[in-house]
């Protein structure tokens, strides 16, 4: 194709010099004078076409005859349509100019009557699937000359050839596209980007990939440097990268010695391919300049492989989408599968799973300028929606911030009526600062996990926990926890003593009793120590009184001796900050570590990370709020609307706690009564003292059987038992219940049903203000929503339907953006009215040292903490291991070390060993005569033979 274009254009030189004329020179200079000169008139208008090229440079015109940057058709069809005015001398076309083309022509129209009956007149109609060339020699090619001597052409005929020179320069090796999908010259385009779209998608078709290989800007100063020309290629354009030598790959080693193991990567097969599309803007339209379709290698059309490079088309509907489904935690590979499911299947879908992930991180990046300023811009909007919206910023003396908390309505609310316990705990991987985040969580009335508060700390210090604590005593109005538990952290247990001196402080037994298992695994394996796991969780978890825990104790340390153990006597030393029976007086329900903490901290990181901002960590939180927030509506409306179907043991007591009680504390609830069925009694006081334990035909078996108290008044409704489940959990025992079930009680006195538990309305109730502009907008949304997504299913009908509907919705969202324009020019932003009332507030909510007396919103400034850089990929949150698993890793790391210590105490030996011998053969004295003796025997034998 490309020797046969560099011959089409030599011959079309000749043909320019055949067709001048006297009256050219005169063309010629009316030419000039018209400011729309074409490049064919240049051409046609004098004997030395490349003078005229070159006058066209001097007056800063592109021309690029190579790459058909000018349209033969339009001009020639000037041309001719002043030959029919008269402008020139009617006269014939030479036909041997075109013999010597040796172009096939694929359909030959009639030519006129008026031509000579012996001339060959053709008329070329080239299609998109046409552009076969053939060889003829040149003894055909003067035979066809002797046969058809001198005959003439039409202006018809010229133009449908340069028409076929034009369309097979364009087409290329990819002559079995739709034309509607192909690239031409002067083909025009909205954006660069819509350029690339189409040319991109031509090349999926075509079965190659395409790069940006060059950008031009601008230089002139009003544009602001922007791009008015870009070039796409082939991927498989340049040349192969030359293979490096043994020494040069040698010297890079030595150069990235340091930065650790080479990664594998793979480059593209390069062939030189000339495929090119130029696109330049003027005037704001951007066409095509340059363009070269024909391919030196292979191509795959169709392959979806090459819809991963270079086709990566998200339109803005489906980006709303995914940003709407990362706000609801989606993962990535079930949004390819909705995504692909509207694109019509995977195969057809032009990104992969990579490419929604990056996009989701980029989403959650979005935050340009100060962080913690959209921070405290943030907080002053919820403020001013939700006036019990509290936050406190506190800062360093360069304006940085180092700790800050907030909490709104709902979390004061829940608070009020579920503040008894709050669990507080720490993690980290959150933001990109590296601050510690540290929520306040608490149990609700269903038994789930609610939010009081948070906070992110620059440190776990003393200091520093002082500092949240009396701001969380400040939002929640002074209220202290009757119960708060935290880890093992000493500078925590400080700062609670201090704020809160009142509150009984316990902490997390999952994580000492792990603890335990880790430093004495070796301990809990041995042969005779078989039972001494089911021993240590016995004693530990089922002691009924401190006594008891005390002696079991201290005889599980004589048995398996223990003594000089350093963990079981640390435990023994700390045995009143986390045994249960410690606590049993004390109100903490169903808990006893910090697991409603570690399960918040988890939920966190489902869709935040080491290098998320603040912002982005707040919406999360505020997305969390919300999903609690919901979840306890739907629990108080199933509690209230709906029963279970079936009861257990249609006890009257059964059907009161179904009536009283929420749903999922009444399953807690139903589970005590359940076990009345495997326990016995025995009255030791009539009417006042129980004495209650498991049946010994039972196929639950306990490891150390037990014989539970219960006290009763039944005159005054007064129970009471050993276990102390009533004073932790709220609810009873199953021990009451099997005296109240035993001795005929219908009912459960009033006082033994806590409020909390209880079925009532909705407790938290936000409090925001009623007919805002915003709740307004959130209802015309869902109310649209429901209206578009009806239109869109009959829309898409069919292909007639679903134009007409997209033209539809084009017209209403022109009227749409003229509307909000209008009303936006009249309306006074809200900010502006309230701007000094919410600057009030805000003031009373940062620290004193900083923001304590009344300054301008203009000097006002917060400055984000020091952004703790990170080498590599930043670490993923790990899944907490059994001590089974971790002991196992520990071993296998210690194995490993061995053999490699192993290894390098061989290697060494062996090193010795041959420097030693090598040693003893230098200087050994036989060696040396044997040398010498040689030496002194072949001399003399010489010299007797001399």
């Amino acid at each position: 194709m490309r020797s046969v274009q560099q011959g089409a254009n030599t011959t079309y030189t000749g043909m320019m010099e055949e067709i001048i004329s006297s009256q050219e020179e005169r063309r010629l200079q009316k030419a000039w004078q018209d400011d729309n000169i074409s490049f064919t008139h240049l051409l046609l208008g004098n004997n030395n076409y490349e003078e005229n090229i070159a006058n066209l440079d001097r007056n800063n015109d592109t021309i690029n005859y190579n790459d058909h940057s000018i349209s033969y058709h339009e001009e020639f069809s000037a041309f001719t349509q002043q030959e029919r005015e008269g402008e020139r001398e009617d006269g014939n076309w030479q036909i041997d100019i075109f013999d010597n083309l040796q172009i096939e022509q694929v359909q030959r129209e009639s030519i006129d009557e008026g031509q000579s009956s012996a001339g060959i007149a053709t008329s070329t109609s080239i299609e998109s699937d046409t552009g076969t060339l053939e060889q003829a020699t040149y003894s055909q090619i003067n035979n066809d000359e002797q046969e058809n001597g001198s005959q003439e052409i039409t202006e018809e005929q010229i133009e449908s050839f340069l028409k076929s020179e034009l369309l097979a320069a364009s087409e290329g090796n990819n002559a079995d596209i739709d034309s509607k999908y192909t690239p031409v010259i002067g083909q025009e385009f909205k954006t660069k980007d819509e350029a690339h779209h189409y040319f991109s998608f031509y090349a999926f078709l075509a079965g190659f990939k395409v790069v940006i290989t060059h950008t031009v800007r601008t230089t002139s100063r009003k544009k602001n440097n922007e791009i008015f020309k870009q070039e796409m290629k082939c991927n498989k354009y340049g040349k192969e990268s030359k293979k490096k030598n043994e020494k040069e790959e040698q010297q890079e080693e030595g150069q990235n010695a340091n930065k650790g193991p080479k990664r594998n990567t793979n480059v593209d097969i390069k062939t030189d391919c000339p495929v090119v599309m130029v696109v330049k803007e003027t005037n704001g339209i951007w066409r095509v300049t340059r363009l070269d379709l024909d391919h030196n290698h292979a191509l795959s059309p169709g392959s979806r492989n090459q819809l991963f490079s270079g086709h990566k088309y998200m339109t803005e509907m489906e980006k709303s989408l995914i940003r709407t489904l990362n706000n609801n935690n989606i993962e990535t590979r079930k949004m390819i599968a909705i995504l692909s499911c509207l694109r019509g299947g995977v195969t057809v879908s032009p990104y992969d799973k990579k490419a929604i992930s990056n996009f989701r991180t980029k989403i959650n990046r979005e935050v340009s300028g100060n962080d913690l300023m959209q921070t405290f811009e943030y907080f002053r909007k919820k403020q001013s929606e939700d006036r019990a919206f509290f936050f406190k910023f506190d800062l360093d003396e360069d304006k940085k911030v180092k700790n800050m908390f907030w909490s709104d309505s709902s979390s004061v609310q829940y608070y009020a009526d579920y503040g008894d316990l709050v669990s507080f705990d720490t993690t980290f991987l959150t933001n990109r600062y590296n601050l510690p985040c540290s929520p306040f969580v608490g149990i609700t009335g269903h038994g789930q996990t609610c939010l009081f508060g948070c906070a992110f700390l620059s440190d776990e210090r003393t200091e520093t926990f002082t500092w949240v604590f009396e701001t969380f005593l400040e939002a929640m109005g002074g209220k202290n926890p009757k119960t708060i538990i935290t880890d093992q952290d000493g500078a925590m247990r400080s700062a609670i003593k201090k704020v809160f001196p009142n509150s009984i402080h316990r902490n997390c037994l999952f994580h000492i009793k792990k603890k335990c298992y880790d430093k004495n695994i070796k301990v809990f394996g041995k042969k005779d120590n078989e039972n001494l796991c089911e021993e240590f969780e016995d004693i530990v978890n089922n002691s009924v009184t401190r006594e008891e825990f005390e002696t079991l104790w201290q005889q599980m340390i004589t048995n398996y001796k223990l003594e000089n153990n350093k963990y079981f006597n640390k435990m023994w030393q700390m045995r009143d900050r986390f045994i249960p029976v410690f606590f049993k007086e004390n109100f903490c329900p169903f808990l006893q570590s910090t697991a409603i903490s570690e399960g918040t901290n988890s939920r966190f990181k489902n869709n935040i990370g080491p290098t998320y901002s603040i912002m982005s960590f707040l919406k999360e939180y505020q997305r969390i709020v919300d999903t609690i927030n919901s979840s306890e509506a739907f629990e108080d409306s199933i509690s209230r609307e709906k029963r279970p179907k079936e009861l257990w043991g249609e006890y009257y007591i059964e059907k009161q706690g179904q009536e009283m009680y929420n749903r999922k504390i009444f399953r807690k609830f139903q589970l005590e009564v359940k076990a009345t069925s495997r326990l016995s009694y025995k009255e030791k006081e009539e009417g006042k003292i129980y004495e209650v334990y498991q049946k010994p035909n039972h196929p639950q078996k306990e490891y150390r059987p037990r014989k539970y108290v219960v006290i009763t008044d039944l005159k005054n409704e007064d129970f009471s038992c050993i276990c102390g489940k009533f004073q932790k959990d709220g609810i009873l025992c199953s021990h009451i219940l099997k005296v109240i079930v035993e001795e005929d009680i219908s009912r459960i006195p009033e006082k033994y049903i806590l409020e909390r538990w209880r079925k009532k309305d909705k407790r938290v109730m936000i409090h925001r203000t009623v007919g805002t502009k915003k709740s307004h907008q959130l209802l015309r949304f869902n109310v649209l929503s429901r209206k578009s997504a009806l239109l869109s299913s009959k829309g898409s009908y069919n292909d007639d339907t679903c134009d007409y509907l997209v033209q539809e919705f084009d017209r209403i969202e022109k009227d749409l953006d003229s509307m909000i324009n209008n009303e936006a020019r009249n309306i006074i932003p809200e900010d502006e009215l309230e701007s000094s009332h919410v600057m009030d507030l805000t003031a009373q909510s940062i620290s004193d040292n900083i923001t304590g007396r009344n300054q301008d919103e203009a000097d006002f400034e917060i400055l984000d903490p020091d952004r703790i850089k990170q080498k590599g990929r930043p670490p993923k949150p790990r899944r907490l291991k059994t001590f089974v698993e971790e002991k196992k890793e520990k071993l296998a790391k210690e194995a490993e070390q061995n053999e490699r210590k192993i290894a390098k105490q061989n290697e060494r030996k062996k090193m010795q060993q041959q420097s030693k011998h090598k040693k003893d053969e230098s200087t050994s004295p036989n060696g040396k005569t044997k040398k010498k003796r040689k030496k002194g025997s072949g001399i003399s034998a010489d010299n007797t033979q001399g």
